[in-house]
Parts: structure tokens; sequence; C-alpha cells
């Protein structure tokens, strides 16, 4: 998602120490499409030098597709901008982003991913009246923000779409493992229900301690109370961890993975789990069907000229690149690209053309769900790994809908 985007409830909080920023140079909030050019922001971690979550590849991906966007004649003509915020896993650093967002002008922020401070960063970005296209959903304030316009509803939907897959290949009883965090047992009881909903149970939570080394036991911990197949809701060093952990223990347990966090290369390493695994994500896998997906064949091109083969992709690094279709497609033909203006047409905007990263899209559309207010996608895929590619299965998962016990 992942963007997991992604995956993961390991990312959703964490006060890690840290601290610089890089960014665009600044302009005047009024200024955000004069002299020929856009400027679109993106807030994440690229780097962290307290050692936790980082996410470079995002931060490659996004710099990549602008570079390939304006080779194409960026938007309308106009040269896309990118003001990127690295955050560096520091709550401090992620509310000064925001606010340089705002003194920037940018016209909108792309997949942001505020995992320290969400709370800050949605109330600073809702109040400027940044619309957010592709954000990634961690907190409360983020889900029912007016500026949020999220792809899908990841990481929370892979986690729904996990368990119903598991329940449906006929894993009735299931454990959840995850990072602690000050919010990681909240995680069962939001999603609970669909599991209920489709005929079986979380009947266990793990929750590993950051740092943790041994993880031998937390792959005992997760079947003690009769699970019979296991939620990886981690990013992809824990899941490595943890697999390999169980091929240690000569474990056979069946998976539920995000690929967001996950390379081909990855899938392959663990391919004892991996082929047999419920894999889910946001958007469809880089080495899917071009046919079934058909943005697949330039996404890959502008990763290839951008450094990245297709092997080394992450799933999250779909949303970079999704997320500026999205706003370049919105403001094709606007006469003024401005914070102001995007967010009227975004909210006005109907089925967008994605290209198939996701379906059809109403970014403005009433939510189903009470949880996912800000999310009008409620699709999530169900992939599979047959050792040399992923298989994105469709139609997906209808997480409103299964949260709904339907």
């Amino acid at each position: 998602m992942n963007r997991f985007r992604g995956s993961i409830i390991t990312l959703v909080v964490g006060a890690l120490a840290a601290v610089t920023l890089v960014t665009a140079p600044a302009g005047a909030a009024s200024k955000a499409a004069s002299g020929g050019t856009v400027k679109v922001g993106m807030i994440i971690p690229a780097t962290n030098s307290a050692g936790g979550l980082s996410l470079p590849q995002t931060k490659q991906t996004m710099v990549a597709s602008v570079n390939a966007f304006n080779k194409r004649g960026g938007l309308d003509g106009k040269k896309i901008v990118l003001d990127l915020c690295d955050s560096k896993g520091d709550p401090n650093a992620e509310s000064n982003c925001a606010r340089q967002m705002v003194s920037d002008g940018v016209a909108a922020t792309l997949d942001d991913f505020a995992v320290f401070n969400p709370s800050t960063t949605a109330q600073i970005l809702g109040d400027a009246g940044i619309p957010r296209i592709g954000i990634n959903l961690l907190d409360i304030s983020e889900f029912s923000s007016p500026v949020s316009f999220p792809l899908s509803s990841a990481p929370l939907g892979y986690f729904i779409a996990q368990e119903v897959g598991l329940i449906k290949a006929g894993h009735k009883k299931l454990a959840l493992v995850t990072v602690q965090t000050p919010s990681a047992g909240a995680v069962t009881g939001l999603i609970q229900p669909a599991a209920k909903g489709a005929g079986g149970e979380i009947v266990t939570t793990v929750l590993i301690p950051p740092g943790t080394t041994d993880y031998s036991q937390y792959v005992a911990a997760a079947t003690k109370d009769g699970a019979d197949a296991i939620m990886l809701a981690v990013d992809y060093p824990d899941a490595s961890q943890f697999m390999t952990a169980m091929q240690q223990l000569n474990s056979t347990t069946p998976l539920g993975i995000s690929a967001s966090s996950f390379t081909l290369n990855n899938f392959k390493k663990f391919s004892t789990f991996t082929k047999t695994a419920v894999i889910a994500d946001g958007s469809p896998n880089a080495t899917s069907n071009p046919k079934e997906f058909p943005f697949i064949t330039q996404y890959v091109k502008d990763m290839k000229a951008g450094g990245l083969a297709i092997a080394d992709l992450k799933g999250q690094s779909v949303s970079a690149w999704g997320s500026l279709l999205a706003f370049v497609t919105i403001m094709k033909g606007a006469t003024t690209v401005d914070a102001t203006s995007t967010l009227a047409a975004v909210k006005a905007a109907t089925n967008v053309d994605m290209q198939g990263v996701i379906p059809p899209w109403t970014p403005g559309a009433p939510s189903e769900s009470p949880i996912f207010k800000a999310v009008s996608n409620p699709n999530i895929y169900l992939q599979s790994f047959n050792g040399k590619t992923v298989k994105t299965n469709t139609p997906g998962i209808d997480v409103f809908a299964a949260l709904n016990g339907k």
C-alpha cells in the first residue's frame, strides 16, 4: 500500500530521534504555478539518522516520476517542480515540513507519508487547504481530513484483504504480527469485524519490540493460541527476519503479506513462504500483466530511466507515480494551478482514468466506511507469486464491504 505504499502498521507511530530537512527553493504561496512551473510537495522520511523507518526508494521513485512526466511535457507544458521535504523520522521536522509546503506554495502534496507526527501535519496542511493526493493514511486526523485524497485504504486495507484472503483459503484462526508501538494494539480491534464477517477470527496479536534480534520467540508466540496462519503486518526488514526464524524452526505456517515493501528479489529470496502466501497491495505489482493494467509499461520505463530495475522495485513505488498521474490528469487544462484551484478540481473530479493503478477514481465521492471517511476507493488487490512474477488478481477485495461483514 502502499501506498503498506505500505505497507504496514510498523510505520503507524513512533517518536524516533533525528533531524534535518532537504528542501526545494522556497517561493511565495501565490506563485505556485508562475513562470511556467507547477510546484508539488512530498513529505516522507527519505532517510533516518536514528536508524528507524526510512523510505529512500519512495523518494527515488517520485524524483524519477517527475523527471519522466516533465520529459513528456509536464502539466500542459509547465515544468513540474518537486518540493521534497525529508522528515528523517523526527516528529518536529515532520510538522516543519508541513509548514514548508505552505510557505513554498505547493499546489498539492503527493504520496505523503507523515509517519511520526500525522495529526499536526494534517492540521497544518488542512488549515492551508493544500490537497494531499495519494496520502498514506495512518491517523484518524488524516482519515477524516477534507484535504486527504488517498488512492486506497492502505495500510489498514492491506491487513483487511490479507485476513479475508487467508480465511477464504481455509485458515480460520489468524495471528496478527506487528511491531510494538503505542497504537499497535488497536489494530486488531479495527480489523477483527472483517475476519469474523468472513467466517474466521484473529486469535492472537504478537507485538515485536523495536530492535529485536531474536525472532524465534515471536514465531512460536504466533501459533501458541492455535492460529493456523500468520498475518505479517510489518515492513520487509522485520518480515525477512521473521521468515528467517521460521526457516530455522522449520515452520510452514501460511502467511499473509503486504507487498508494499517487497521487491521481486525479496519474493524470490523467501519463495518457500511467498509462493503460498496471500499477498495484498493497493495497486498492481510492476511484474503483473500490462495488458490488464496499462500503466505498467510506461511506469517501468520511467523507473528504468531513473535507475530503478524492475526486480528492485517495491510495491510502494507505484504510489508515487500514481499520485503524480492523478494530479496531472485532474489538472490538465486548468488555467490556474495552485492549492485552491487544485483542491476544487480534485473534489469535483469524477471517474479519473488511472490507467489501471486503481479503478477509475472519483476522489471526492462520499465514503461508505465510517472508519475510512476520506477513502473513495475500497479496492485492495490480492496477489500471488509464482516464483518469477507477481500476479495481481481481479476483482480485488472491497474493504468497506468486508468491514461490514459482507
